[in-house]
């Protein structure tokens, strides 16, 4: 079984129409369980913020026991050379609101020594065969960026091309659980003044191209 994973309902319902037998499960989070791609998945409706997406894969993963996790949504752009519609994979993710430099820590870096939460390789190859456009790295944090200035600061501190309010953490979980996961993101927004605007004109159009991406890329998983 895949355990997929989005946090706003738009993005859920364009995953949902993709799953085939889907039958709702009970739990704490929106679920259902179903043929994706003709493969077993589990679909989590996580919500928004590291928190949601942190303890949705918590449960799905210690009560279904998948064999891989796929987390998946929009994001806004930091780098200049992404545009609107296109499909980001991430290498790796790091949580940029996490702010220990008080105590000898980098920004991001969490109490455990860890940074950036690599995703797993295998499935990072599969969704860019699938046809994703690029692969970069993705700021996760509890708050969403319409500043210019907080946006070139995560760019600039962390090397990142995207910013987004899930993945570092839903990583950092499957880590624990020894899953392998990775995150796919359409890109919504430059995240800046403008970001709310385009973010909420997009959201329908992005979530459609996320979810034929990711149902390509679950067919192809062993």
């Amino acid at each position: 079984m895949i355990a997929v994973f989005a946090a706003e309902e738009v993005e859920v319902r364009a995953l949902l129409a993709r799953l085939d037998e889907a039958r709702a499960v009970p739990g704490p989070f929106p679920a259902h369980l179903g043929l994706l791609s003709g493969r077993p998945a589990l679909l989590v409706h996580s919500g928004v913020g590291k928190a949601a997406a942190a303890a949705a894969v918590a449960w799905a993963l210690a009560r279904h026991r998948p064999k891989a996790a796929l987390f998946a949504g929009v994001a806004g752009a930091l780098a200049p050379e992404l545009k609107t519609g296109e499909l980001l994979v991430a290498l790796d993710a790091v949580q940029w609101d996490v702010d220990l430099t008080a105590f000898g820590r980098a920004p991001g870096e969490l109490a455990t020594g860890e940074r950036f939460l690599a995703a797993d390789p295998r499935l990072v190859a599969l969704l860019e065969e699938a046809g994703a456009d690029r692969v970069g790295r993705v700021a996760s944090g509890d708050r969403f960026v319409a500043d210019p200035e907080l946006a070139a600061w995560i760019r600039t501190t962390f090397a990142a091309d995207a910013v987004e309010m899930e993945g570092a953490a839903a990583l950092w979980t499957a880590r624990r659980f020894g899953v392998p996961a990775a995150l796919l993101r359409a890109i919504s927004d430059a995240a800046g003044k403008k970001a709310r605007l385009d973010f909420e004109t997009f959201l329908i159009e992005g979530s459609e191209r996320m979810a034929e991406l990711l149902a390509r890329a679950v067919a192809r998983i062993k």
